[in-house]
């Protein structure tokens, strides 16, 4: 039987007569699809028909291989008779075969990814289960859940999924959180802008006060332990990313658990121990002597203990303080007389593990441990001087100050026009170091932002067009630049100058000069486009937050402050510097104090250079 549709000859042929076309493009085709196409038609039956033309005595299907094969799985299977009817859009000439065949595969687009999630929401609104939309459409379950899972995003991120302003990698990267609201809120501000392309800085700021399954934190307490104390899990688009929602409870469990580790030290004989989630740098371990371990030989009841843990750690079931024993008898060991003037650092490592550091004498016991002959008179040494507040800082974090610090600067540069000339002049007639003269006279710009972190930068900052022209297009954009006005050209070297600008902290190695000079020029203030937020506070260490609400008090912090855990302190500061609320009752030198403060290394180092007026005319001549 033969029908005609759209002008074509349709004819139902026997699936048994059907063969593959050496013409046909696709010759080769994942196994793994086919059977998946195969249980979409047996559910769903043939819903396009295939291309084809007389070869012999079958017919040689030259558009339509992955369905031929379906059906032929189908046959073998006996899901389907050999006389099954297939309908086939029969050629007249091998010629024209082979013309229907490219134009199908041309022409053939798969589903813009959000078409796909549209349509599995449909079906799932309509009663469909994953399982059963997987069938319809030849998917694995694992595609589709995937798909369902971006069907809760919000429209706006949907609508850029689908307009191809974004890959399917930054829309899944906001499926971390199921509040539409906000996932359309970071998306609001991070599409287009820094880091909106990075699905790393997309979560973060979904789940900013949360803990990923990799946190140490999170690692050291165990997700059983933390389920188990009411904490909230969430997992990514396909369970490889686990997301810790309380990071409140996760701390507090981080802690409790130290606080056992903690006590059982002292019970082992320590004058004191000290727990914190971070262990101590070097800095804070300045003032401190180090006491070395003996070789001293075990008891015999504790070499039993050994042989027991040792059993324990080679049949697998030591418990991590087991190992921790296991550790302490094997290694060299702290006499009684050490114990009683040294103490012990205990935190968590990089890797979520329990890191135990022993030894340490603090400087009113430094007498007492000389007087019991644990330590020389001549590791003693007078006065300590205290590392440059940047060294305290994480590299991350410093990273940070040195972008919001750039940001102040380019944002001043911009009111200076003058100042903007005279750079751009001088930097394009002196040759340098590009250390000594950090500015690069270019279309580009150096990082000025840190994310997150309360700044607010004038929209002339942000990164220019950056697309390369080459050719009559350089020549016609000049020719264009020349008709501007000198006001319109002087703005735009103004905004040039400030954006190639890069006012690097002073660091240890020493200031620059040339940024120092241009600092003080300009009376660089950091607090005009920042201002410190908890972004920047969780990043101190609570010593340091202790500095800041002093500076703030005028006076040394109180025990109600000093006592606070880490995560009030950074509440209050965060509070205190953006709040006006906060700021109520507070004196106005404490109000003006706030209004000031920036960390030390944000502070202009200029010192002017000691030559005479006489010296500095014959330079400018």
């Amino acid at each position: 039987m033969t029908k005609t549709t759209n002008g074509k000859l349709l004819s139902n042929v026997p699936v048994s007569k059907l063969t593959l076309s050496a013409l046909n493009p696709r010759q080769s085709v994942d196994p793994s699809e086919i059977e998946l196409l195969a249980q979409s038609i047996k559910a769903c039956g043939l819903i396009q028909n295939l291309v084809g033309f007389a070869e012999g005595d079958s017919i040689g299907i030259v558009a339509g291989g992955r369905r031929l094969r379906a059906l032929q799985v189908l046959q073998e299977s006996k899901d389907i008779l050999p006389n099954y009817s297939v309908a086939v859009r029969i050629a007249a000439s091998e010629q024209q075969a082979l013309q229907w065949a490219n134009a199908e595969n041309t022409a053939r687009k798969d589903l813009n990814p959000a078409e796909e999630i549209k349509a599995y929401r449909t079906m799932k609104e309509a009663g469909h289960t994953p399982e059963s939309i997987a069938i319809a459409f030849a998917q694995t379950v694992r595609h589709v859940k995937g798909r369902l899972r971006l069907a809760g995003l919000a429209q706006c991120i949907l609508e850029a999924l689908e307009a191809g302003q974004i890959t399917l990698d930054l829309a899944a990267a906001y499926t971390v959180s199921s509040d539409q609201e906000r996932q359309a809120d970071v998306f609001g501000r991070l599409n287009g802008n820094w880091g909106g392309d990075q699905p790393h800085t997309i979560k973060r700021n979904l789940m900013d006060e949360v803990g990923a399954g990799s946190d140490r934190r999170a690692v050291f307490v165990g997700r059983e332990a933390y389920e188990a104390a009411g904490g909230a899990i969430r997992e990514d688009l396909f369970g490889e990313e686990v997301y810790y929602l309380d990071s409140t409870l996760l701390e507090q469990l981080a802690i409790d658990k130290l606080e056992e580790a903690r006590q059982k030290l002292l019970e082992r004989g320590w004058k004191w121990v000290t727990a914190n989630i971070e262990l101590p740098d070097h800095t804070e371990l300045g003032g401190l002597k180090r006491l070395n371990a003996e070789d001293v030989r075990l008891s015999e009841e504790q070499e039993e203990r050994r042989e027991v843990l040792i059993d324990a750690e080679n049949e697998d079931r030591a418990t991590p303080e087991e190992l921790e024993e296991l550790k302490e008898l094997s290694e060299l060991q702290f006499l009684p007389d050490q114990k009683n003037v040294a103490g012990v650092f205990v935190g968590i490592g990089h890797h979520g593990d329990l890191r135990v550091e022993k030894g340490y004498v603090a400087a009113e016991d430094q007498a007492a441990a000389i007087a019991a002959g644990v330590l020389k008179g001549s590791q003693i040494i007078a006065g300590t001087s205290r590392e440059p507040e940047s060294k305290e800082y994480t590299q991350a974090l410093m990273d940070d100050l040195n972008a919001i610090r750039t940001g102040a600067m380019q944002a001043a540069l911009l009111g200076d026009a003058e100042l903007a000339k005279d750079i751009a002049i001088f930097s394009m007639i002196t040759k340098s170091y590009e250390g000594d003269l950090p500015c690069k006279i270019q279309s580009g710009t150096w990082r000025n932002e840190a994310e997150d972190h309360g700044q607010s930068l004038p929209e002339e900052l942000s990164v220019a067009d950056e697309t390369p022209i080459y050719g009559d297009a350089v020549a016609e954009r000049f020719a264009a630049f020349r008709l501007k006005s000198e006001q319109e050209k002087s703005t735009l070297l103004t905004q040039a100058v400030a954006r190639s600008f890069a006012a690097r902290i002073a660091l240890v190695s020493g200031h620059v000069p040339f940024v120092e000079l241009v600092a003080d020029t300009v009376n660089l203030d950091a607090r005009k486009t920042w201002t410190p937020n908890n972004k920047f506070f969780k990043r101190l260490k609570s010593g340091q937050l202790d500095e800041v609400k002093s500076y703030i008090d005028g006076k040394p912090v109180g025990p109600e402050f000093s006592n606070m855990k880490k995560g009030d302190k950074v509440s209050c500061l965060h509070g205190l510097f953006n709040s006006e609320a906060d700021r109520n009752g507070l004196s106005s030198e404490a109000k003006e104090r706030i209004a000031n403060w920036v960390p030390e290394c944000l502070k202009t180092q200029y010192q002017a250079p000691d030559i005479l007026e006489e010296e500095t005319q014959q330079l400018a001549a």
